[in-house]
């Protein structure tokens, strides 16, 4: 089993550019920065997107490249199942590191059929197929479940995101074992400092010894104030290293 990313979602214009940057810094070999938006959080003109347009700047003004995950909710998510890129999603994709590299690795599609309109397999395929340097990312649950399955018959790729509770953060009794045997699977839902190091465990017993996921993380890193907590991020990011760690040397001895 190996961890292939965390995301750390929720950091937004209440959130230090400098500070966020310097965090992720020291983990930036499986960490990522999950910004959430929407037409009603991200248009042109509001503060969420010269926020990602500072972030950018500062990136690139200090030859830092990060993993930035950009997850598309609401109306957006909605638009681009239908084929139709909103001009500011199309910007942000526009936008590259200082050596070239794109400053969107990840496209998070965080629809649920029944909530937004029920998409088309081959208008998402295109889609994906559209934007081969990101990865996208697919909520998967029950209402997905037929519609992923059928997009995957299209050979086009993508991961997965488990999250039964569809962003409420509810922790499972159980996480679920990888529907695709071939695609990254990730794990969302009530993830925090607290209960992240079970919750590997959970994972653990799922995912096959040569298998890879990740992890997203958005509610229980809020601090009292409401928004994204630096501190808890940190926190949330030394326990994961400190599970795996473990992990990683009870196999080395044969205790798993």
């Amino acid at each position: 089993m190996k961890l292939k990313c965390v995301t750390c979602s929720g950091a937004n214009e209440h959130t230090n550019v400098e500070k966020l940057v310097n965090l992720f810094y020291n983990y930036n070999d499986r960490a990522s920065i999950g910004i959430q938006v929407s037409g009603k959080k991200a248009s042109f003109g509001m503060a969420r997107y010269w926020w990602i347009k500072a972030l950018h700047y500062h990136l690139k003004e200090q030859e830092i490249n990060l993993n930035i995950a950009l997850h598309l909710n609401l109306d957006w998510v909605e638009r681009f199942c239908s084929g139709d890129v909103p001009d500011e999603v199309e910007h942000f994709l526009s936008l590259n590191f200082a050596d070239g590299e794109p400053f969107i690795r990840t496209i998070q599609l965080n629809f649920m059929i029944g909530r937004e309109e029920r998409p088309k397999v081959e208008t998402v395929a295109r889609m994906i197929k559209k934007y081969p340097d990101q990865t996208f990312v697919l909520s998967y649950n029950d209402a997905n479940a037929e519609f992923i399955k059928q997009l995957y018959t299209t050979g086009v790729r993508f991961e997965l995101l488990y999250d039964s509770s569809f962003g409420e953060g509810i922790v499972p009794k159980n996480r679920p074992a990888p529907v695709f045997a071939d695609i990254p699977q990730g794990y969302a839902g009530g993830l925090s400092p607290e209960n992240v190091a079970e919750e590997i465990d959970k994972i653990n017993k799922v995912i096959p010894s040569n298998g890879q996921f990740s992890i997203d993380a958005e509610g229980k890193l809020k601090g009292e104030d409401g928004h994204f907590s630096l501190e808890r991020c940190r926190n949330f990011l030394n326990e994961v290293s400190k599970r795996i760690q473990l992990i990683e040397d009870k196999k080395t001895h044969g205790l798993f």
